[in-house]
C-alpha cells in the first residue's frame, strides 16, 4: 500500500529572514525578533485546498518549540503550480526559558479529499549562524544533516460519528449533562471551576492506574494555560502514563511570554504547540488569535470557558465555564481540537432551533436552506428571535455582523440589539467599564475621570439602551470577563467568543443551549455581578 505524503503535492521553494528588531515581552525583557517566511510550490489539485507549516525550534536545553502556521496563495509558478507562502513565523532565536536555538526545521501538511496529509520529512529553515549573519541559504532545504522523518501526525474523526453525537444530544429525553461554573473572583471557593479541573485530571490518572495498558489522555487547547498548580498536576499525569498535549496561542508559549510553568511542562515531555493566527510582533496586521478554552478529559468530559488557566494573574475576574459530562459532547469538541492540530474539521448539519448547538469560527456548519451557518449568524438569529428579554454580559462588544437564519442580509449585533428593544424586547447590557471606554487610562483611583465611549457603545447610548458598566469599588478597573447572553429565560449563548470583529478570524467556540435550569444560573450570575461591584449607568 502506497502511503500518501504532502511532498506529492507541494515542496518548499524559498525562505527568508529579515532584519533583526527588538521587542519587549510580558516579563519586560528586551528580546530579539526576526521577520521571516517560507514559500512553496503547490500543485493546483483542487479548488479547496490548504497548506500548513509546522515550525520546530530546537533549543540548547534539549527542548523543542513547535508552531502551526497557515499559508496563503500569492501567485503562479506556471503550469498547474501555484505559489503559496507564510510570513508569520515566530522567530526568537536568542532569549527564551530554554536558551538559544541550535537550529530551526519545519514540516508541512496539506488537506486532500477531506483528509490531512503530512510531509514525510522535516526540512532545514535556519541555524543560529544564519541569524548571526542575517540571511539564510536559498538552496539548503535538502541538507542531509537536517532532513529527518516528520513525527507529527494529524487526525480526523468520521463525519457520521460527529453528526451522530450532535443528533443524540438533541433527541435524548433526559436533562442535558451540563454544569455551569462561575469564578466570582475567588479561587479558594469550593465552587470555583479550577477544583473541578483538578478533579477531572485526578479521574483520568486513576483510570490510567486501573487500566495501565489502555490509552488515557488530557487535551488542552487554551489561549493561555500559565498556572503553577495545573502545570504541576499535568506533569504528574504525564509521569503516570497519561497522554497530555497542550495547545495555545503562539505568544503564550513563546519567548514573548517566558513563563517557567510552560518551560517545566516542555522539559517534562508534554508536547506544547503554539497556533499562529496573526503576524508576530506586528499588531498592524491584525489581532486574531487561537482563543479557544477547551479541555477534553479521556474523551468523556469536556471543559470550555471564558477564562484562561492563569488564575494566579487574574484570580479576581468574574468569568464563566461549562463542564459537559458525556462522550457525545467530547466528540463534538474533539472535532474542533483535531482541526486546531491541523486536521480537517468535519461538516455538521445543524438546526438552529435545537436545544444544543456547538459552533467553531473555522467550522463547517450548515442548516436547512442555509449552506453556511456561522457562529455570528447564530448570535444574530437568537437576538432576532427574542420575544421578552435579553441579558447580555460581555467583556467587549463591537460591530460583529451576521445573517439571521430567517433573512438574507447582514446585520451587526449593535443594530440587532437596538431593533430588539424597538420591537418591545427588554434588553439589559452589562459590560467591562474599563474596556467600554477609549482614550488614555486614568490613574486607578481617579473614579471621576471622563473617558469617551467606544463607537459601538456610543451608538447604543444614543439609542437609549440600558447599559451598565461594571467596575471595582475602589478603582477604574473591572473584573468582568464574561461572554454570555440569556434570551427569554430559556436560551443561553456562551463560550470563548467575544462579540466583536476579531472573533471571526480567531479560533473561537460558541455554544447555544436551550435549558431553563442553565439559563437561570446565568441570570443569577448577572444579578450577582451588578450587586457586587460599582455599577455605572452609561
Amino acid at each position: 500500500m502506497t502511503i500518501m505524503t504532502a511532498e506529492q503535492f507541494a515542496h518548499p521553494s524559498y525562505k527568508w529572514i529579515g532584519e533583526r528588531k527588538f521587542v519587549t515581552n510580558m516579563q519586560n525583557w528586551r528580546i530579539s525578533n526576526f521577520p521571516g517566511g517560507i514559500g512553496f510550490a503547490l500543485y493546483n489539485y483542487a479548488h479547496e485546498k490548504s497548506l500548513k507549516v509546522l515550525l520546530k525550534a530546537y533549543r540548547e536545553d534539549g527542548t523543542r518549540e513547535r508552531y502551526l502556521i497557515d499559508t496563503y496563495y500569492c501567485g503562479e509558478w506556471g503550469g498547474k503550480w501555484q505559489k503559496w507562502q507564510t510570513h508569520q513565523l515566530p522567530l526568537f532565536p536568542y532569549e527564551s526559558c530554554h536558551g538559544r536555538i541550535l537550529h530551526i526545521t519545519f514540516s508541512y501538511l496539506i488537506h486532500y479529499n477531506g483528509r490531512s496529509v503530512p510531509s514525510r520529512h522535516d526540512y532545514k529553515f535556519a541555524t543560529l549562524d544564519d541569524f548571526h549573519r542575517g540571511w539564510t541559504e536559498k538552496s539548503d532545504f535538502h541538507d542531509a544533516y537536517f532532513i529527518k522523518d516528520n513525527d507529527y501526525r494529524t487526525y480526523e474523526l468520521r463525519q457520521g460519528e460527529v453528526q451522530g453525537a450532535l443528533d443524540r444530544i438533541n433527541t435524548t429525553c433526559h436533562d442535558l449533562p451540563i454544569r455551569p461554573f462561575f469564578t466570582r473572583g475567588n479561587t479558594w471557593s469550593p465552587e470555583h471551576p479550577v477544583h473541578e479541573i483538578h478533579r477531572q485530571i485526578d479521574r483520568v490518572i486513576e483510570r490510567k492506574k486501573s487500566d495501565p495498558d489502555g490509552w488515557h489522555f488530557i487535551w488542552l487547547a487554551i489561549f493561555d494555560f500559565d498556572n503553577y498548580h495545573v502545570a504541576e498536576h499535568l506533569i504528574y499525569a504525564r509521569q503516570e502514563g497519561v497522554d497530555v498535549e497542550c495547545f495555545a496561542d503562539w505568544a503564550a508559549v513563546s519567548s514573548l511570554n517566558c513563563t517557567e510553568n510552560i518551560a517545566r511542562m516542555r522539559r517534562a515531555g508534554i508536547p506544547i504547540l503554539g497556533v499562529v493566527r496573526n503576524t508576530p510582533c506586528d499588531p498592524s496586521q491584525g489581532i486574531s488569535s487561537m482563543h479557544t478554552k477547551i479541555i477534553i478529559f479521556d474523551g468523556e468530559v469536556v471543559h470550555c470557558s471564558s477564562y484562561n488557566l492563569h488564575f494566579h494573574l487574574w484570580g479576581g475576574n468574574w468569568e464563566q465555564g461549562l463542564f459537559f459530562y458525556s462522550r457525545d459532547f467530547a466528540l463534538l469538541y474533539a472535532n474542533i481540537y483535531h482541526a486546531l492540530r491541523g486536521g480537517v474539521v468535519q461538516e455538521i448539519a445543524t438546526r438552529p432551533e435545537s436545544r444544543f448547538n456547538l459552533f467553531y469560527s473555522f467550522g463547517r456548519h450548515h442548516a436547512p436552506w442555509k449552506p453556511f451557518y456561522r457562529p455570528q449568524d447564530a448570535i444574530i438569529t437568537e437576538i432576532n428571535n427574542a420575544g421578552e428579554f435579553i441579558i447580555l454580559s460581555m467583556f467587549d462588544i463591537g460591530y460583529l455582523t451576521g445573517i439571521s437564519y430567517h433573512d438574507h442580509h447582514e446585520t451587526d449585533v449593535i443594530t440587532a440589539l437596538i431593533n430588539a428593544r424597538n420591537r418591545g424586547v427588554r434588553v439589559k447590557i452589562i459590560l467591562n467599564g474599563m474596556i467600554a471606554h477609549t482614550g488614555p487610562l486614568p490613574e486607578p483611583w481617579d473614579l471621576d475621570r471622563h473617558r469617551p465611549l467606544k463607537n459601538p457603545l456610543q451608538r447604543l447610548k444614543d439609542s437609549w439602551m440600558d447599559i451598565t458598566c461594571i467596575y471595582y469599588w475602589e478603582s477604574v478597573y473591572s473584573p468582568l470577563h464574561h461572554k454570555f447572553a440569556v434570551f427569554d429565560g430559556h436560551t443561553v449563548i456562551t463560550g470563548s467568543y467575544n462579540w466583536y470583529e476579531a472573533s471571526v478570524s480567531s479560533d473561537e467556540t460558541l455554544v447555544v443551549i436551550r435549558d431553563r435550569r442553565i439559563a437561570n444560573d446565568f441570570i443569577e450570575e448577572s444579578v450577582r455581578l451588578c450587586d457586587s461591584f460599582r455599577a455605572g449607568q452609561v
